[in-house]
């Protein structure tokens, strides 16, 4: 008998397994090819480069500043290496950054929850990729950080230049300093290449030539591994120092002149008239800059307060800021007086120790008078009577002309940042500001240097440079040279004259041989600042702070309500090589309290013997 196999009609389930397995197999295999033809061929390039990210790292090397030197070629502002630790937020995170932290803490000899608590404060303060977690490591402590720090991913050692001033506070307000950029500064100047932890000139020559001082960055392109350690060095742009600054001052002066200041709160502007250099500029009391530049040595929330809350005012330049300038502006009025022909030097008038204008007294500084005095013996005595007289002669425009044209109300174009104009008030002035008309009791208050009229010791010293060099008005400068990375000079600066003073020379040699005898005159109120072998020429400035109807002497107020004191002076008498300004805010008389700096310092200037302060 026959059998035949009864066939099946949906066929073998195994060969039909087998080939549903091979059309996924094969539909797998298309699609890996279609996905590797996409990532090699359509999307290698993009790939490619997003790999050599992942193992190439580019690292920023800071420039150092460029240095700032004295005439004589000593260092006001340099470099020195400073050693920075920092921390890579992206790769110091979750457990495995607790344990970078724990070696980090062992090394540092810290405790670890301590440690975690401050790197967590930084984090949040930093602006970038990076965390400024410790400034100025000393040389074993990197060593021993740099041994381990193949087990310590994320944990970088930066080498910086960090600033250094070696006259500290004598040249904080002229020089400035630098500190670190903050994030809203950082959002202003990115475009300009500042990174997060760059230091950025805030006041004085760092301010204004910062451009030119910060130098360019260097980089370093590495290449690292998943961890972010760094394998080799693929390639290296070495940074460029910035430029280099020679000034006209000189360092000994300032020196001098801040010492000369200890105790006080003040500025001292010192000029040589035959061009307008400035050879000195301080301002008391200063700052330590380092205090800004270090880390380690940041202010105290105490210290901080104790600044802000001191009645000197240690932060502000006294030399670019605007006071009363006392008798010193009476050689303007003189000046104004003699051109304009309303008064002639020999004229006299008579001082009781007053002035009446209607039914308003004006006293004189010396209650009894001075008698018969006419302008040069006026000027010696600094009498007040004679210059009330002389600037109701005048009238405010005509001492308002003569002011804005001879540098005041205006800054001075030394281009220090902070400067201010200060304020020759006239009628219009008054009726814009106040909305009330001028009055003449106003006129003689501005003829002696008080009332609305405010000057600074800046604009007080160019404008007596002007007077002594037969009326040149010289701009103020104090960069001679800049030189590039080599040391090579690429500019050189020479002195501008904007313009000479509304007077005639036979009215300039008038008022030095008047200011000759305020020094050196019988009763001169600058005997204070006169020298055995050099002639001095000077004027001497009382500006009171409040008004009161009785004189009281400036020792028995409040420090606040004193007198400032002025004096100006210039040397030699014949050929003047040298002007000086000083003020001591609150200081009481021009006489007792600034003449006999300004004395110290001549003496100190043509003698060179340091002074005592």
């Amino acid at each position: 008998m026959n059998y035949q196999p009864i066939q099946n009609p949906e066929g073998d389930p195994f060969k039909k397994r087998v080939r549903v397995i091979v059309c996924i197999a094969g539909f797998c295999v298309i699609l890996l090819i279609l996905k590797l033809f996409f990532l090699q061929i359509i999307k290698g390039e993009h790939y490619r480069q997003v790999a050599q990210r992942r193992s190439l790292k580019v690292v920023t090397i800071k420039a150092p500043r460029g240095n700032i030197y004295d005439r004589r070629g000593l260092l006001l502002a340099g470099n020195v290496p400073s050693y920075t630790l920092l921390i890579d937020k992206k790769l110091v995170k979750g457990p495995e950054g607790d344990k970078v932290l724990k070696r980090l803490a062992q090394i540092l000899g810290e405790d670890f929850p301590t440690l975690k608590q401050e790197y967590l404060i930084a984090r949040k303060k930093a602006t970038g990729e990076k965390v400024l977690f410790k400034t100025d490591l000393d040389r074993d402590l990197v060593a021993r950080i740099e041994a381990r720090r193949y087990y310590m991913p994320g944990i970088e050692i930066s080498v910086e230049p960090k600033r250094f001033y070696p006259l500290g506070e004598k040249a904080f307000h002229f020089i400035g300093y630098v500190s670190r950029i903050n994030a809203r500064e950082l959002r202003r100047l990115s475009s300009k290449g500042f990174e997060p932890d760059d230091f950025i000139g805030r006041t004085g020559v760092e301010a204004q030539y910062e451009d030119l001082l910060r130098g360019k960055k260097g980089r370093e392109l590495l290449e690292v591994d998943a961890l972010g350690r760094v394998k080799k060095i693929v390639a290296k742009e070495p940074p460029q120092i910035g430029k280099s600054l020679i000034l006209t001052v000189d360092s000994v002066f300032l020196e001098v002149a801040y010492d000369l200041l200890k105790g006080k709160s003040g500025a001292i502007v010192v000029f040589d008239p035959r061009d307008g250099k400035v050879l000195s500029l301080v301002s008391a009391p200063g700052i330590n800059p380092r205090k800004f530049v270090d880390k380690t040595e940041k202010f105290s929330i105490e210290e901080w307060k104790k600044i802000n809350e001191d009645v000197m005012h240690p932060l502000l330049n006294k030399a670019l800021l605007p006071y009363h300038p006392g008798s010193t502006f009476k050689i303007l009025t003189a000046m104004a007086g003699l051109e304009e022909k309303v008064i002639s030097p020999q004229k006299e008038i008579f001082c009781p120790g007053y002035y009446r204008l209607g039914r308003r007294i004006f006293r004189c500084w010396r209650p009894w008078g001075h008698g018969e005095v006419d302008m040069k013996k006026a000027i010696e005595v600094s009498c007040d009577t004679y210059f009330y007289q002389l600037g109701e002669l005048l009238g405010i425009e005509r001492i308002a002309k003569y002011a804005r044209a001879s540098g005041f109300g205006k800054l001075t174009g030394i281009g220090l940042p902070g400067e201010k104009r200060g304020l020759v008030p006239d009628k219009e002035w008054k009726l814009r500001r106040q909305g009330v008309p001028w009055q003449k009791g106003e006129t003689l208050n501005v003829a002696i240097g008080q009332g609305a009229l405010s000057v600074t010791p800046l604009q007080l010293a160019k404008f007596l440079t002007a007077v002594v060099n037969d009326g040149h008005l010289y701009r103020p400068w104090y960069v001679s040279q800049i030189l590039d990375q080599y040391g090579e000079v690429v500019k050189e600066f020479k002195p501008l004259e904007e313009g000479k003073l509304p007077a005639h020379l036979n009215t300039l040699n008038f008022l030095k041989d008047a200011m000759v005898a305020a020094v050196n005159g019988k009763e001169a109120t600058g005997k204070a600042a006169k020298l055995k072998n050099i002639l001095v020429g000077g004027k001497t400035g009382t500006a009171q702070v409040v008004g009161m109807k009785k004189r009281i002497h400036s020792k028995k107020l409040p420090y606040l309500r004193r007198d400032h004191a002025w004096f100006m002076a210039f040397a030699p008498a014949k050929n003047p090589e040298i002007v000086i300004v000083v003020f001591v805010e609150h200081g009481g008389h021009g006489g007792s309290a600034a003449a006999p700096i300004a004395g110290k310092f001549l003496k100190f200037y043509f003698e060179g013997k340091w002074p005592a302060s």
